[in-house]
């Protein structure tokens, strides 16, 4: 490969070209344009496993594989019903306000009683120690009150724990993506954790590219790049991650590349990477190259010896 000098603009060029699959997805370098290639693979911008919190039956999957869904969107349910019975046992408790009503019509009749008393005692008509007695009777109602109180906001919180019961007997998506796979049919009995349905975002595409590190101590993040894939078109992408850990075995670093996948290019696929010099991109990017992605990622304006 072609010596490179880092100008002083410091920027870099991100080229990626006419995509296809190989063999395996090793870093082993291969001969493209007279350029070394590394592979990679575009992997989605998320994939995640979906699955219940707790073991029931399932009597719900209201999606199918391929389909389109949008974050928040309700995908299977469990055998819910003594959850649900338990919520609305909780809901009444959470809502009812009687005990401190109760509370506070008891402190209210002995405040009553203690100004009664107090009258009296000022005409001599009762004791100190009745005069006690109705002070403390005043007091221990307004610690019932506090209690009273207390307990409705414990209630209050069972509700709430209760709705959650619920709800972890449902799967819910938890971002905008495709059903990629489906695992349980309904009627089926499943164990907490147990994979369900497995969702991905392709929209976006990440590569990861192990580079040399002559060239990775060169590049920078935040660099925009252009991308062809092997259906046409351009999209764009751009370096959003660049290890700070060499591999000492194969003395490279990891990079990773954020592309916008407007074309829906299938992720999964391995490509090759290249870093190439930024007089050659535009005659890449024009030209048909059968066989391999390249990743052009070099200081514009940089010279070859």
């Amino acid at each position: 490969m072609p010596s490179m000098k880092r100008n002083p603009a410091g920027k870099y060029l991100l080229l990626a070209v006419t995509g296809v699959m190989v063999a395996h997805s090793m870093a082993t370098p291969v001969s493209v344009s007279q350029n070394t290639a590394y592979s990679a693979v575009a992997k989605p911008w998320r994939d995640v496993n979906l699955s219940f919190s707790r073991p029931g039956r399932v009597v719900k999957i209201l999606v199918h594989r391929g389909q389109v869904v949008k974050a928040g969107q309700l995908l299977a349910e469990e055998n819910d019903q003594q959850q649900k019975i338990a919520a609305q046992l909780a809901k009444l408790t959470a809502e009812s306000t009687l005990r401190i009503q109760a509370a506070q019509a008891q402190l209210a009749q002995d405040q009553v009683d203690l100004k009664r008393t107090q009258w009296a005692a000022s005409q001599h008509a009762a004791t100190p120690f009745e005069v006690q007695r109705a002070q403390l009777k005043v007091t221990i109602d307004k610690l019932s009150l506090k209690l009273a109180e207390l307990k409705h906001q414990h209630d209050q919180l069972a509700w709430q724990a209760a709705k959650l019961a619920v709800q972890r007997r449902k799967i819910i998506a938890p971002f905008t993506g495709v059903i990629e796979d489906r695992f349980i049919d309904v009627g089926r009995s499943v164990n907490a954790f147990k994979k369900v349905l497995n969702i991905v975002q392709v929209d976006r595409l990440r590569i990861f590219v192990p580079v040399p590190l002559r060239i990775a101590m060169k590049l920078q993040l935040d660099r925009s790049s252009t991308v062809k894939p092997a259906t046409g078109g351009v999209v764009h992408g751009t370096i959003i991650w660049i290890s700070k850990v060499a591999d000492s075995a194969s003395n490279t670093l990891m990079v990773e590349i954020q592309v916008n996948n407007t074309q829906h290019v299938p992720a999964g696929q391995q490509v090759q990477v290249a870093f190439v010099h930024p007089a050659t991109a535009a005659s890449i990017i024009n030209s048909r190259i059968s066989g391999a992605d390249q990743v052009s990622l070099l200081p514009t304006g940089s010279k070859t010896q």
